[in-house]
């Protein structure tokens, strides 16, 4: 099994490149924009994939450096708290002819390594970030299996030698790398020793490492217990910068449809089937810990269109640059936040993202909620949570009152705050009903109230109005929630009118189902969900532009615009058979 491909997402592919062509003398090969659409976001396991891929390549055959400047989805940076120790990819090796030249050029390039070089002449080495973070060490020592894999570019002043993996389980780790795919134990090798953690900052540490042959290419499982290893970031996808995975490769089918076919009798599955294009074929397979492991097979006379020997970079790269995070979330940020809500998992997600951005965040939900964690997450921004009982109007309006006074520059209103209990009308509560109305419409004019005045006097701003796709047709058994929601999205309709001339925007959100506690127990059919980050990084990104209006997925958002169109004869037919309601209502009936 060959390790061919060591794989990052980069906040900016140009200048990631040329750090690597600087400071370790990488050659480019080439690169692509086509990886973007229905067939990336299957293989990869990334929603709404579109990217810029680079390659570069060092010495020896058939191996390259992938770089992907991601321009969907939204990315997240390293955690500024991140550690070697916590689960994920976290280094990558590289043997260098001359360290000293190696390390004058990172400090050139403004990434200085992080101590001074350890080691004997001959077997010294130093740990550098890249521009986006990523441990790269570099060594003078430079381990080779006995087969030796033929370097057919000896000009290349580097080598890449070894990917580290921090992991939770060594026993279920070595099942997958040795049992699966078929990795040798690289016996006698000894990568790093107890000294080399000093390097990453972890000089303490205490870990267990194992040390694999693919082809003479090492990978390293390293299992900590001092410190205790932090889990994969939650929401975390690998299109998140960082070390994105590593591939294998093969050269011809035989032996990819082969490692295919072992993953899967082991039960471990790819995001999708294997892609099959002609000269390449490619699938992204999972292992039980959270780890993306690419199989890749190049034909060899197509081997250089797939970037795996010298090519220019790509002259035309139209969309390098023009990433969210570089367009809009630079241009058309805010200064300061409510977030009502704040505590569900989609008001979680946007405090996060607003936060990335730097905007003043005033958190706001119900007693009781887990604000005070979200708050904790958040440590280093500028934070504020406040309880409110959104049903007690009054008590709101006091509240409202006094946050605005005390925060009169709010430029951002993200109305997020919702309730949805099903009932049957043959046993209908209408108090219950009242309340659900106050918590989902009416308290969002309780704080508009207040909000709409200073954001005229402030000059402008924006609300998001987080309404439902049930708030588009009325649902059997919803009567309350999808009232509410459409009595949402007609306030921003009305504000909007008013107001807008005021330089005050609205943007309407008609989500489907997202994986929340409260679609988990609601009355609807769960025919689909949508993670919560996913439904987040869609509203944020619709915000920033002022869009009027969003309802995603696009699929269903038709299917309720098209019912709300239709007579009831056949939209009432429809509606019940989307629903699922709980016993004690279907006993109602």
């Amino acid at each position: 099994m060959r390790l061919s491909q060591i794989a990052l997402s980069v906040s900016d592919v140009r200048r990631s490149q040329r750090w690597y062509r600087e400071v370790l003398g990488l050659e480019p090969s080439g690169g692509t924009s086509l990886f973007a659409g229905p067939l990336s976001s299957m293989v990869q396991g990334v929603p709404r994939s579109a990217s810029t891929c680079w390659w570069l390549v060092d010495r020896q055959e058939l191996f390259q450096v992938e770089l992907f400047e991601f321009r969907s989805p939204l990315v997240r940076a390293l955690p500024a708290d991140w550690r070697p120790s916590d689960i994920g990819y976290t280094t990558v090796s590289f043997a260098v002819d001359d360290l000293d030249t190696a390390l004058e050029r990172t400090r050139d390039s403004g990434t200085p390594p992080l101590t001074e070089p350890i080691g004997a002449a001959g077997d010294r080495r130093a740990c550098v970030r890249d521009r986006d973070g990523v441990l790269v060490e570099l060594m003078e020592e430079d381990p080779r299996e006995p087969s030796n894999r033929p370097r057919p570019r000896p000009e290349i002043p580097a080598v890449a030698r070894a990917v580290t993996l921090s992991v939770p389980d060594m026993e279920r780790s070595r099942r997958f790398f040795i049992d699966v795919l078929g990795l040798s134990v690289a016996a006698g090798v000894e990568l790093h020793r107890p000294e080399h953690e000093a390097l990453w900052g972890l000089g303490d540490a205490t870990s267990e490492r194992l040390c694999l042959w693919a082809d003479d290419f090492l990978v390293e499982l390293v299992s900590y217990s001092d410190p205790a290893p932090r889990p994969w970031p939650e929401g975390y996808r690998i299109s998140d910068l960082g070390l994105l995975n590593m591939a294998f490769g093969f050269r011809d089918r035989h032996g990819f449809d082969d490692a295919v076919r072992r993953c899967r009798e082991a039960g471990f599955e790819g995001n999708g089937p294997p892609l099959h294009l002609g000269a390449w074929s490619v699938i992204y397979v999972n292992d039980d810990q959270g780890f993306s492991v690419e199989l890749l097979h190049v034909q060899p006379w197509y081997e250089r269109q797939m970037g795996f020997r010298p090519r220019p970079t790509p002259r035309v790269a139209p969309f390098t640059g023009r990433t969210p995070a570089r367009t809009v979330r630079q241009s058309r940020g805010f200064g300061k936040a409510i977030i009502t809500g704040a505590a569900g998992g989609i008001g979680r997600e946007l405090a996060r993202l607003t936060a990335e951005d730097g905007t003043s965040l005033l958190l706001v939900d119900r007693p009781g909620s887990a604000l005070g964690d979200v708050a904790d997450e958040l440590s280093g921004t500028d934070v504020e949570t406040r309880e409110a009982d959104f049903s007690d109007l009054e008590t709101l309006d006091g509240a409202a009152a006094a946050l605005v006074a005390e925060h009169p520059d709010i430029d951002l209103v993200i109305a997020g705050a919702g309730l949805d209990r099903a009932q049957s009308m043959l046993e209908f509560d209408w108090r219950q009903a009242r309340e659900d109305f106050d918590v989902n419409a009416l308290s969002n004019l309780v704080l508009l109230s207040h909000v709409a005045p200073a954001l005229a006097e402030w000059g402008g701003g924006h609300v998001t109005a987080i309404a439902s796709l049930a708030g588009l047709v009325g649902m059997p058994y919803e009567a309350a929630y999808s009232g509410s929601k459409a009595a949402l999205a007609t306030f921003a309709q009305s504000a909007r009118a008013e107001l807008e001339p005021r330089g005050i925007t609205f943007t309407e959100v008609f989500p489907g189902f997202v994986d929340t506690p409260m679609f988990r127990a609601n009355a609807f059919k769960h025919t689909y969900s949508v993670a919560p980050r996913d439904a987040a990084e869609l509203i944020y990104v619709a915000t920033l532009k002022r869009r009027e209006r969003l309802g995603f997925p696009a699929v269903e958002y038709a299917r309720a615009r098209l019912a709300a169109m239709l007579p009831a004869r056949i939209r009432d037919p429809l509606t019940r058979s989307a629903m699922d309601p709980p016993r004690d209502i279907q006993s109602s009936r």
